[in-house]
C-alpha cells in the first residue's frame, strides 16, 4: 500500500478518535464469492454504530453453489474500531464463518480512500465518515460463472429465493453491482455520535431543539450552533456550550432541550459540532408554517402531494406528456426555473425539460416512463445537451455547468441493463427512489443548486 492510501488509514482513525467512546456495537454484511483458493470478498461494510436502539438483529446467513451472504451485530468498542482497520489494511474482513479477504491486483497491493463527510452514496443528514479498501476489479471475483446473470439465475432457486445478486445485495444493506463501481470493496463506516434530534420544532415564538449524544462522550464538547431569518431579513447567529444544557439518560444516549425566543422567524438552521468537529445540520421549522412558497401553492390544489406522488409513480403509460408535468411541477417546488418543452408541438425536438438553478447551471432533462433507452432517448440526450453546451459557450455562459438526466417511475435495479451506456455519456439517471427522496425536500427551503449537485452524483459508475 502506498503512502497516499495508508493515510486514509490514518485521517479515519483520527477523525474517529474525536469520540472514540461513542460506539456500543456494529453491523457487518457482507458477500463473498466462493473458488478453488476459498472465498473472496465481493463486497463487505462495517457499520459502527452509537446506540443499539434502532439497530436490526436479525442475523442474515446466505449461501449457494458460488455465493456466500451474511449479516451480524456484535458488540464494539474502540479496541475493535482499531481491529477493524488493522485487517482491513490487509483486506480482511472477520465474518461470522471466519475471515474472508478481498482478492488483490496482479501487484498484491490494495488501495484504500477516505471518505470524510459522506459514503458516496449519500449527500444528506447526519455526518458518516468512512474507508474505502479496494480489491481487484469485481469481474476478476465474478469469474467463477460465466456472467452475471449466472449468479442472478443461481439465487433463484436458492432458499429463501432472490430475484438479483443485486436484490440479495440490497438485502445485506450493501451497494449493488452498479453502485460499488468498478472494484471489490471492503468499508468501514462510522455513523455520527451526536444529532438533532427529530423532536426539534418552532412553537409560535419560541425554538425547542433537542440535542442528543452517544452516553459516553462528555457533553461539555458539544456545541450547537444556529443561524435564523427575521422578518426584516436580519440574519442572527449564535450558539450554546452543551455544559449549559440539561441531559438525562435514554437508553444509550444523552438526550437535552436548548429552548429558546425567536421573534418572528420561522426556520432554524441548526449545527451540531463535537470536539470542534462538524456533524449535523438541520432546519428546525414549525409545522403550521410553510418554508416553500411553491409547496405552499401547491398545497391548495393537491394538500398531501397524493395527485403528485400518483403522476409521478403510477403514469399512464399512454399519456407520457402527464409525467413530464408531474417531473417539471418537482423540479419547479425545489426550486428550479423550468421550461418544459416537451409539451410544445412545435418544440418537441428539443428535450423535455430544462431546468435553471439560482446560480445558472442547466440540466437538461428527458422523461421516459419506461427504460432510459426506448426511442434512442439516451443517444438524443446526449446530441440536445452538446448543442445546448455549444450555444452557452458562444453567448459567453460557457462557465456554467450542463447536466443531462433522465427521469424514470422505475428502479434502479429495472433499468441496470442501460446504466452502462448512461454512465458512458455522462448521464445523471433519475429512478423511483430519487423521486421518493426529492419528494422529502419539497417541504424546506428551496435549494435547487444542492438539488443540482445531487443529480450529478447520480450518473452512473461507466465500466
Amino acid at each position: 500500500m502506498n503512502h497516499l492510501h495508508e493515510q486514509a488509514f490514518i485521517d479515519f482513525e483520527l477523525l474517529v478518535s474525536r469520540w472514540k467512546k461513542a460506539y456500543v456495537c456494529s453491523v457487518h454484511s457482507y458477500v463473498g464469492v466462493k473458488s478453488h483458493e476459498g472465498i473472496h470478498l465481493l463486497v463487505g461494510r462495517i457499520l459502527l454504530e452509537p446506540t443499539g436502539d434502532a439497530v436490526n438483529e436479525t442475523s442474515i446467513q446466505f449461501e449457494t453453489e458460488h455465493l456466500v451472504a451474511g449479516r451480524f451485530v456484535k458488540a464494539t468498542t474502540f479496541d475493535s474500531l482499531s481491529e477493524f482497520i488493522l485487517h482491513a489494511k490487509n483486506g480482511r474482513m472477520d465474518t461470522d464463518r471466519g475471515p474472508i479477504s478481498l482478492v488483490t491486483d496482479s501487484c498484491g497491493t490494495i488501495s484504500a480512500s477516505f471518505a470524510p463527510i459522506y459514503h458516496p452514496l449519500i449527500s444528506d443528514g447526519p455526518r458518516l465518515p468512512g474507508l474505502l479498501i479496494h480489491g481487484t476489479h469485481k469481474s476478476n471475483v465474478l469469474k467463477s460463472l460465466w456472467d452475471n446473470r449466472s449468479f442472478d439465475w443461481e439465487v433463484k432457486a436458492a432458499d429463501p429465493p432472490f430475484d438479483s445478486l443485486d436484490e440479495l445485495l440490497s438485502h445485506c444493506a450493501l451497494p449493488t453491482l452498479m453502485q460499488m463501481g468498478n472494484l471489490s470493496t471492503l468499508e468501514i463506516f462510522a455513523k455520527t455520535p451526536v444529532v438533532v434530534g427529530v423532536n426539534s420544532l418552532i412553537k409560535g415564538t419560541e425554538a425547542i431543539i433537542e440535542c442528543r449524544v452517544a452516553r459516553k462522550l462528555d457533553p461539555g464538547k458539544l456545541r450547537l450552533g444556529y443561524r435564523m431569518l427575521q422578518k426584516n431579513q436580519q440574519i442572527v447567529r449564535g450558539s450554546v456550550c452543551g455544559s449549559s444544557l440539561e441531559w438525562r439518560e435514554d437508553k444509550d444516549l444523552l438526550v437535552a432541550f436548548h429552548r429558546m425566543g425567536i421573534g418572528e422567524a420561522s426556520v432554524i438552521q441548526a449545527f451540531l459540532s463535537y470536539d470542534q468537529t462538524s456533524l449535523h445540520q438541520w432546519w428546525v421549522t414549525d409545522p403550521q408554517k410553510s418554508l416553500n412558497p411553491w409547496h405552499a401553492i401547491h398545497q391548495i390544489f393537491d394538500q398531501d402531494l397524493d395527485l403528485l406522488r400518483k403522476m409521478l409513480f403510477k403514469p399512464e403509460t399512454d399519456k407520457p406528456y402527464a409525467f413530464e408535468g408531474a417531473v417539471s411541477t418537482l423540479l419547479t417546488l425545489l426550486g428550479f426555473s423550468v421550461a418544459n418543452y416537451g409539451r410544445i408541438p412545435k418544440l418537441q425536438k428539443g428535450p423535455d425539460i430544462i431546468a435553471v438553478t439560482q446560480s445558472g447551471h442547466v440540466g437538461v432533462i428527458e422523461c421516459t416512463v419506461g427504460l432510459i433507452n426506448e426511442g434512442d432517448k439516451l443517444a438524443k440526450l446526449v446530441q440536445r445537451t452538446a448543442l445546448i453546451k455549444d450555444k452557452l459557450v458562444d453567448a459567453h455562459y460557457g462557465h456554467l455547468q450542463v447536466q443531462p438526466a433522465i427521469v424514470t417511475p422505475l428502479s434502479r435495479e429495472e433499468v441496470a441493463a442501460n446504466l452502462p451506456l448512461a454512465g458512458s455519456h455522462g448521464i445523471a439517471v433519475i429512478c423511483k427512489q430519487n423521486i421518493e427522496s426529492a419528494l422529502n425536500q419539497v417541504a424546506f427551503p428551496p435549494n435547487a443548486d444542492r438539488v443540482f449537485e445531487d443529480a450529478k452524483k447520480l450518473v452512473p459508475v461507466s465500466e
